[in-house]
């Protein structure tokens, strides 16, 4: 049987230049590996080799049809939501028959809290002297995150990590980015009374932050002599981390991996985070672009946006142009604009003739402060943009979500993944959430330009998908 009946398993960890990190990671992969009886191809966002462009590469070149992608995080965060799902989406364009299968993060599995809790009697079993549970605190320790969806699984694992374990106190804190810090966290539990603490490194595998956290705990015993305070182990090659991995792979496999996106920063608006309300997924090229600079096919390479070619400008060959044609009433008759009825001008003529309809900069939604500031002008482009995305697709259209947005619905997760591939070439910013397609949206944006063009991208996308790809 060829490599072109299985699946390959992308499995996607944030990498270091700890040379004891890197080889624990390398041998989850392995174990990970012998579990689930297929490869599995590590690859790393940024300060270890290979990039994920250079593992998919790897995967094609060995015959892969089909990747499992996994994200080796312990929370949603920046990474997973923006940097991953970029080079996921470059590869779908340089590879539009690889079908690419994004599983979540490891997040607050049972396994996972399995693995954090035998950590933890491990720590306690260390020591020979007994102090009892209730006079003994938990200091769970995360790496820290910008994103408060991140942070909130420490917390929510600490929680359950405390119930039923008789300890007398549990506390959470942070590596680095926010606080708590490591010191005050250990300070908390010093003020609650604690003979005894156990801090527990949330981290999957050892490297510069476990050896930082390992520092600060060394000078917490100075500062407080009379207080045991015990260092559990990390995560590591644990073998509830192994099953967690697993069963990650095997939803995406199957189609049930899911992301909640209601605590998400971007898709939910998060007081104190107002600023990032409505961003779209962007990366560069030290993370999700890393190593993307010169293995795109020369074809593809010529009509994909500048941030996917470091900068390269894009191809001045003209999409074929169409004037606006407008109905009786005045407003514009998108469904007749390219004249696909018409057998002497046909829809793929045009479809075919040349670069992207939005040529220069990626076509983005703008900053949520745009459309607060216009909230009239938004509407009206909003109303039009769902007026013609359902003239030329005849599919459901969101209009009530993040701003700077405009959805439309799929009529499977196929074929919106299929959509998103290909609209991406067509240098227009494009994000999926299951069968939900969405597309950039701003109160700025003109009826005969960014309106035109992204309606243009959707209906010459949608036509290869029923015309062609179907058929």
């Amino acid at each position: 049987m060829s490599n072109s009946d299985h699946t390959a398993l992308l499995l996607i960890g944030h990498g270091t230049d700890d040379p004891d990190g890197l080889a624990e990671y390398r041998q989850m992969a392995t174990l990970v590996g012998e579990r689930l009886n297929t490869v599995v191809q590590p690859c790393f966002l940024e300060l270890a080799d290979p990039p994920i462009a250079h593992a998919i590469d790897d995967c094609v070149r060995a015959g892969f049809r089909r990747i499992v992608a996994l994200p080796l995080l312990l929370g949603a965060a920046g990474h997973q939501k923006n940097d991953i799902p970029v080079a996921l989406n470059q590869a779908r364009a340089r590879y539009p028959d690889l079908d690419i299968r994004y599983g979540a993060p490891l997040g607050v599995q049972y396994t996972m809290l399995q693995a954090v809790a035998d950590r933890t009697e491990a720590a306690c079993a260390s020591v020979a002297a007994t102090i009892p549970r209730e006079k003994t605190a938990l200091a769970l320790i995360g790496r820290g995150s910008s994103d408060p969806d991140s942070n909130s699984d420490v917390a929510r694992m600490a929680r359950l990590l405390w119930e039923g374990r008789g300890f007398g106190w549990v506390e959470y804190g942070f590596y680095s980015v926010t606080r708590p810090d490591v010191a005050t966290t250990i300070r908390h539990c010093v003020a609650l009374g604690a003979d005894q603490i156990i801090v527990i490194p949330y981290l999957l595998f050892t490297g510069r932050i476990h050896q930082r956290i390992t520092q600060q705990v060394d000078m917490a015993r100075q500062q407080y002599p009379a207080i045991r305070i015990l260092l559990a182990h990390h995560l590591g090659l644990h073998d509830g981390v192994v099953r967690a991995i697993v069963q990650r792979y095997e939803e995406a496999l199957d189609g049930r991996a899911t992301v909640n996106c209601d605590l998400c920063k971007y898709r939910r608006l998060m007081q104190g985070f107002e600023d990032e309300y409505g961003q779209p997924q962007t990366s560069d090229h030290h993370h999700g672009l890393r190593g993307t600079a010169s293995n795109l096919p020369p074809g593809l390479a010529a009509i994909l946006p500048p941030r996917y070619r470091n900068g390269a400008p894009v191809s001045a060959a003209p999409m074929g142009a169409a004037p606006l044609i407008y109905n009786d009433d005045g407003r514009v008759a998108w469904d007749r604009v390219w004249g696909r009825d018409d057998p002497n001008s046909p829809f793929c003529e045009l479809a075919l003739a040349g670069g992207p309809p939005h040529r220069g900069t990626l076509l983005e939604p703008v900053h949520p402060e745009s459309v607060t500031a216009n909230p009239e002008q938004y509407r009206d482009v909003v109303a039009e943009l769902a007026r013609g995305l359902r003239m030329v697709t005849g599919l459901p259209v969101v209009t009530d979500g993040a701003p700077g947005w405009i959805g439309i619905v799929c009529d499977s997760e196929e074929m919106a993944i299929w959509l998103l591939r290909a609209i991406v070439v067509e240098n227009v910013s494009v994000r999926r959430e299951g069968t939900t397609l969405y597309l950039p949206a701003g109160p700025d944006f003109r009826l005969d330009g960014e309106i035109k063009n992204i309606i243009t991208a959707v209906a010459k996308t949608y036509h290869y998908w029923k015309e062609h790809v179907l058929g």
